[in-house]
């Protein structure tokens, strides 16, 4: 049957319909009856009152109901090894991205929006007072200072001068023995993935400036107010706890069998992945040696030993990479889904998410999704995925 029938069809039942419907409302036994359905459908109709409608439909619930993160997607905190007790891997700078510890985050629970708990524009990391002189002060006469009183602090923090000759702002902390600076710059990071700087953190701070700004004979400028900047901070704080994400991916063996230690270790290899620091395996970016995604132990403490490699058999692996940590995090975890197919092909194992279930091509490809929404979320707060800023609170 063509379309242009099956119109004219559903047009002549329509018709049908509506005389049919016409000729009985003219009957008076039938009308009534009509009535008194109508009645009864009104009254339902006004039971149900407006809020409770509007609290089942409303955009939130449908968001919710819609968007749901992926098992893959654990946050860092929460990321261990399903039955097992991970260890605690806190991502370095140059290798290993992991921090694990706890269960994994069920699928249930919804993505949050950032745009409606931390508004929409470019968060602020750094709390800073500027520390402004005529004098050149040698690096050691304000480093001991401000070594003397940043152990009270508990959040990142760090002092900056502008070299006398020269005008280069450079971290005292690495900057050579004899530099002189004129103006100095002390900062302190509002928030991590822990917690935000409170007012007596930033009290703190400030007296820190004082004693800095006394002890050179030099004046202040603040950076803001305290009342200005915990606002900012506990925004931050919002945001660092929404993006701290792990991409799991876990390779399990056949049932009642396990991996040779020997033949993962040449799987490895030939994936282009080596071993190193926390003795488990990474895939290294060539051009800037940064660990991109890797591997580790699924059984305690999540480390490969010698005697795991060398004739060991293995109970189950993970590849994880840390969303935020990474440089294009979506076209990262493409890479990591290549590898992941590769070994668990080679090793005859099944790619299964944190909970338990199986891996298809279309879960990869929503997970992936899920990572381009978060990495372009990250660059609409200022924040580039792998920057140095990214970094620092990741």
């Amino acid at each position: 049957m063509t379309l242009q029938w099956a119109l004219v069809l559903l047009g002549l039942a329509a018709l049908a319909l509506i005389i049919g419907i016409s000729f009985l409302q003219g009957r008076e036994g039938v009308r009534t009856w009509f009535a008194r359905l109508r009645s009864a459908a009104l009254t339902w109709v006004r039971r149900i009152s407006g809020a409770r409608a509007w609290a089942v439909f409303r955009p939130g619930r449908l968001v919710d109901r819609v968007r749901q993160r992926e098992p893959s997607l654990v946050a860092t905190q929460d990321f261990a090894s399903v039955g097992e007790s991970a260890p605690q891997m806190d991502p370095p700078d140059t290798a290993s991205q992991t921090s694990t510890a706890g269960s994994a985050r069920r699928s249930e629970e919804p993505v949050r929006l950032l745009g409606t708990e931390i508004g929409g524009a470019p968060v602020k990391i750094d709390y800073w007072i500027r520390v402004a002189g005529k004098t050149p002060v040698m690096r050691d006469v304000a480093l001991a200072i401000f070594r003397e009183h940043e152990i009270d602090l508990s959040h990142p923090r760090s002092i900056h001068g502008r070299t006398e000759p020269g005008n280069a702002w450079l971290d005292l902390a690495t900057a050579q023995a004899d530099e002189r600076f004129s103006d100095l710059i002390v900062s302190l990071q509002m928030a991590d993935r822990d917690s935000a700087v409170d007012e007596s953190e930033l009290t703190r701070f400030n007296n820190l400036a004082y004693s800095l700004a006394e002890a050179l004979d030099r004046s202040l400028q603040f950076d803001s107010s305290i009342e200005e900047a915990l606002p900012q901070a506990v925004r931050l704080e919002h945001l660092c706890r929404e993006f701290d994400l792990l991409a799991v991916i876990n390779i399990e063996p056949p049932p009642g069998a396990g991996f040779s230690g020997p033949e993962v270790v040449r799987v490895m290899e030939r994936a282009g992945m080596r071993l190193g620091e926390r003795d488990i395996f990474h895939f290294f970016d060539s051009r800037t040696g940064v660990s991109r995604f890797s591997l580790g132990n699924r059984s305690e403490p999540g480390g490969f030993s010698y005697e795991d490699l060398e004739s060991g058999t293995l109970r189950g692996l993970a590849l994880f990479m840390n969303v935020p940590r990474v440089a294009q995090p979506a076209r990262t975890f493409a890479e990591l889904g290549s590898v992941a197919q590769y070994v668990s092909a080679e090793l005859n194992g099944s790619l299964v998410d944190p909970d338990g279930a199986a891996l298809s091509s279309a879960q990869f490809e929503a997970i992936r999704r899920q990572i381009q929404s978060i990495e372009s979320s990250m660059k609409g707060y200022g924040i580039e995925p792998g920057s140095d800023e990214a970094r620092r609170l990741f």
